[in-house]
């Protein structure tokens, strides 16, 4: 039985665990580093009711694209950092910092991780119209055309550019122009326009469109094939065998954010994450969960650097087509 001394204690109990203090005062803006459509703003928007959800206020998406992403990592860098305006990117912040280092923005002194939220293949991808239908007939019509094939990516030297140039140094060559965009959803309206005979993009950014036959793809870039599309080949199994590369997206909050909201925020986007429906949705359109902490978030970052950064710097003067 409660006695009386202690039922007042109970009963002001939730008041109290309101009263207690967090980093969470007024509505948290995820900006993300590319256009609307693409697979960034797709992981955002999934997250953001997640999150709202255990927080308590609004979470408010908004699309900086442009510059490869710098417009979005200058903007997040200057912030307040009070944990309420956060980055949502992949790996093109530290592609982009090898080939155009930009003082007081890069991935180590300008942001503080919270989650890598999460990792997918790239998919190489045509349109109905462009004539062929598999990989080896890709890379023959780039053969059998020098420089004349367009393909569409959704930055320039990102993961997509990457890729496609880790595949032309394994095939011995594919002579193409590059046509970079505003993220991957401007990307694909114009493959869908049929502007460009190609594209390498995230797999989750166009699994909709692939299924219902708006279009084609080629081969995906993971050394196995992607469960949401267990139909497409692999480049491994295709034309580079042990071709093996993913790509990876997270959440960053700027630098000299306390370590006690950090700590909140990979809390709050973890169980997120990990949350039944978002976790369906996520995986359904082609992504594989990761929810690595900060320390393996900046651990992958580094490693990407180290991966890719002789072939970011290879690409030169490679620029999109005016």
């Amino acid at each position: 039985m409660l006695t009386r001394r202690l039922l007042p204690a109970l009963l002001a109990a939730p008041a109290l665990a309101q009263a207690q203090p967090t980093p969470f005062r007024r509505p948290v803006r995820v900006i993300v580093s590319s256009a609307a459509g693409a697979s960034l703003d797709t992981l955002a928007r999934v997250l953001a009711p997640a999150v709202s959800a255990r927080i308590g206020q609004p979470v408010v998406v908004e699309n900086q694209g442009g510059a490869n992403g710098l417009i979005a990592t200058q903007q997040v860098a200057r912030s307040e950092p009070d944990g309420t305006t956060l980055l949502v990117t992949g790996d093109a912040i530290v592609l982009s910092e090898i080939a155009n280092p930009q003082p007081g923005l890069g991935f180590r002194e300008a942001f503080a991780p919270v989650v890598q939220a999460v990792k997918a293949a790239q998919i190489l991808v045509t349109h109905p119209g462009s004539g062929f239908r598999d990989v080896q007939g890709y890379i023959a019509a780039v053969k059998a055309q020098p420089g004349k094939l367009n393909v569409g990516i959704p930055a320039l030297g990102g993961i997509a550019q990457v890729v496609h140039e880790v595949l032309a140094n394994r095939v011995g060559g594919l002579p193409v122009e590059y046509v970079s965009y505003r993220g991957g959803g401007p990307a694909t309206l114009d493959l869908l326009a049929r502007n460009t005979d190609a594209l390498v993009i995230t797999l989750p950014a166009i699994t909709d469109q692939v299924r219902n036959g708006a279009i084609i793809p080629l081969a995906v870039t993971t050394g196995e094939r992607d469960p949401a599309l267990p139909e497409v080949p692999t480049l491994a199994e295709t034309v580079a065998p042990g071709f093996d590369i993913d790509s990876w997206q997270g959440v960053l909050a700027p630098a000299r954010t306390p370590p006690a909201t950090l700590a909140a925020l990979n809390t709050i986007f973890t169980e997120a994450l990990r949350d039944a429906a978002v976790s369906e949705r996520l995986t359904g359109l082609g992504f594989a969960v990761t929810a690595l902490p900060p320390d393996q978030f900046a651990a992958r970052a580094a490693a990407s650097i180290e991966t890719f950064g002789p072939v970011v710097r290879a690409l030169g003067n490679a620029g999109p087509r005016s």
